[in-house]
């Protein structure tokens, strides 16, 4: 079984050592900012009190405002929710499978996660399936769930249904959490904004893009090259066409921008992600953006 965690920790010795620090020093809250809060009571709303506190069932009841009331909490809960759909079986941009690379973004979360004494779970789904590894701080555990989410993506595997997974995330988890969603851009434009609303009213989420390598990319004019989510066979010439290359460029940055605006718009960081080499400094800028955005 392949050590994510060790080949992380090997990346972080490699990576800007100053900014690393950076971000594990202190407490938890100085990485994943959030409020550390659990649901504790309801009260009366006074001048002052957090909209965001508000519980709209409960004001309905009483006719009076209400808002939640909350307890601080040691630990954070740190779910990954990642894709394991046959379309993270594709390529990158960097050559390495896209599965690859949302592995290595897991491990690197989990190991943050980890190297602050937090709790870490995994939910991975497809179209089809869903598969969940409870919160837990165990190291071998960690590496466990890493590896079967890594090995349950197939080219065989099913459809891409992110909606379905955030769902059951919505109706299985009743804790407050972080989300860090790891997909790619197809998937990500597909998630129903109304799921994304709900799950912010009780979690914070973070969203880590895997990125798919250009159909015209130097190292696909050489091979035979097929769309896994259609199966269909990508022709050589139109791989090596220019201004197929510059439409495709266009189309993707379109696409990042949409992502981006949608999940902006919610208040969500969006780290896109062509490699695992680049995997560290984006997801610690991630980080950071996240903390900056809740001060």
């Amino acid at each position: 079984m392949s050590s994510y965690l060790v080949k992380v920790r090997k990346k972080m010795s490699i990576y800007a050592q100053r900014r690393v620090r950076g971000v594990f020093a202190g407490n938890y809250g100085s990485v994943f900012k959030g409020r550390s809060m659990d649901f504790d009571d309801l009260r009366e709303y006074n001048y002052g009190d957090d909209v965001k506190d508000i519980d709209w069932n409960a004001t309905a009841r009483s006719r009076n405002i209400m808002v939640r009331r909350y307890i601080a909490i040691r630990k954070h809960n740190i779910l990954i929710v990642a894709d394991n759909s046959n379309a993270m079986a594709a390529l990158a941009p960097s050559g390495e499978t896209k599965a690859d690379v949302a592995a290595f973004c897991a491990g690197t979360l989990a190991y943050i996660a980890q190297k602050h004494g937090d709790l870490v779970g995994l939910v991975a789904g497809n179209h089809e399936s869903t598969m969940r590894f409870p919160l837990k701080e165990d190291t071998a555990y960690i590496e466990n769930f890493l590896d079967k989410y890594y090995k349950s993506i197939k080219v065989e595997s099913p459809a891409a249904d992110m909606n379905a997974v955030l769902t059951y995330i919505s109706k299985a988890f009743r804790e407050r959490m972080f989300l860090i969603v790891i997909t790619d851009s197809g998937s990500a434009l597909k998630i129903d904004r109304s799921i994304i609303r709900k799950l912010g009213a009780r979690h914070e989420q973070m969203f880590c893009i895997v990125e798919d390598a250009p159909l015209t990319s130097s190292f696909l004019h050489t091979k035979e090259a097929r769309d896994i989510e259609k199966d269909l066979r990508i022709p050589r010439f139109l791989r090596s066409d220019r201004s197929l290359a510059k439409a495709e460029t266009s189309y993707r940055e379109a696409q990042r921008q949409v992502i981006k605006r949608t999940l902006r718009h919610y208040g969500i960081v969006t780290s896109f992600i062509d490699s695992s080499d680049h995997a560290i400094p984006r997801i610690i800028q991630m980080l950071e953006e996240q903390k900056n955005a809740r001060r």
